[in-house]
């Protein structure tokens, strides 16, 4: 049998660099990803950035700030080590 096990990112610190978006209809972490990051499977880095923003996947919430990374090489960096 196989088990994956769970693991938590740290805070991702703010940065002058960082967007701010305002949620809209039909946003979710995954087409933010792929704006922002050109990579679907980077969504991980938003909702890390917006802890207890997000519930399973969903919808952005309309009308609610959400932060966007864009200095995201340290991020993926310190991704990698975690996981090793």
């Amino acid at each position: 049998e196989r088990y994956l096990s769970t693991r938590t990112y740290k805070p991702i610190p703010k940065q002058d660099t960082d967007i701010y978006i305002i949620g809209k209809i039909g946003q979710t972490l995954i087409n933010l990803a792929d704006t922002y990051y050109d990579d679907v499977n980077m969504w991980w880095v938003i909702a890390t950035a917006n802890p207890g923003c997000f519930e399973g996947w969903v919808n952005l919430k309309v009308g609610k700030e959400y932060r966007i990374p864009t200095e995201i090489e340290p991020i993926l960096s310190d991704f990698k080590r975690l996981n090793e």
